[in-house]
């Protein structure tokens, strides 16, 4: 095609998209989403957020939570296999995986790098070019 017909083209269907009747909603649309709002309203208050629940019950919450840290603190000590276990850890980590941290590090610094570039070259190709139909 030639620059003017497919200018004229462009013309032409811009024209008669624009001559189309705006979309309507479905008559059933407005009661459903008013359903909808009745029943989000109308839920239990221990599925809202927590602001919103009954004093008492956020009491009840704040000690359940506080009830478990202090029996998590003062959990009795572990038995000796389990210490000499953890220490075992320790050494595999302090040997192996420690030293390799700042390459692991790295690596994961150059691949946000790709990843960035991949979206800025994305975004150029896709959104400018589509700029430019316009």
């Amino acid at each position: 095609m030639q620059p003017d017909s497919e200018r004229d083209l462009q013309m032409l269907a811009d024209r008669a998209l624009r001559d189309l009747p705006l979309p309507r909603a479905p008559h059933t649309l407005l009661p459903r989403v008013m359903a909808a709002v009745d029943a989000w309203t109308r839920r239990p208050w221990y599925t809202r957020a927590w602001f919103t629940w009954p004093l008492q019950w956020q009491i009840v919450s704040v000690a359940a939570i506080a009830a478990l840290a202090f029996g998590a603190w003062h959990l009795p000590s572990p038995p000796p296999s389990v210490t000499a276990t953890a220490g075992a850890s320790r050494a595999i980590w302090e040997a192996l995986v420690q030293p390799l941290l700042p390459y692991l590090l790295l690596v994961v610094v150059l691949m946000c790098g790709a990843c960035v570039l991949v979206g800025v070259a994305l975004n150029y190709v896709l959104l400018e070019r589509a700029e430019e139909l316009r």
